[in-house]
């Protein structure tokens, strides 16, 4: 496989994990497991959590 190909198929990778659906147990587990976090006033585990399933949509992908 050359270089240019290998960019080829990272960027289809890359295309298809922004444009997948998240199925609705995970957004389920992610609603609870944020409002545990709360709860418990685990700030700094909450915003982690928070950004790794909503991301900043103000910043473009480089792809």
């Amino acid at each position: 496989m050359n270089s240019h190909q290998n960019k080829d198929d990272w960027f289809r990778a890359q295309k298809q994990k922004v444009h997948k659906p998240i199925d609705v147990d995970t957004l389920m587990w992610v609603r609870h497991r944020l409002m545990r976090f709360e709860v418990e006033m685990r700030w700094a585990d909450r915003i982690c959590v928070f950004e790794e399933f909503f991301p900043n949509d103000a910043i473009t992908p480089q792809l």
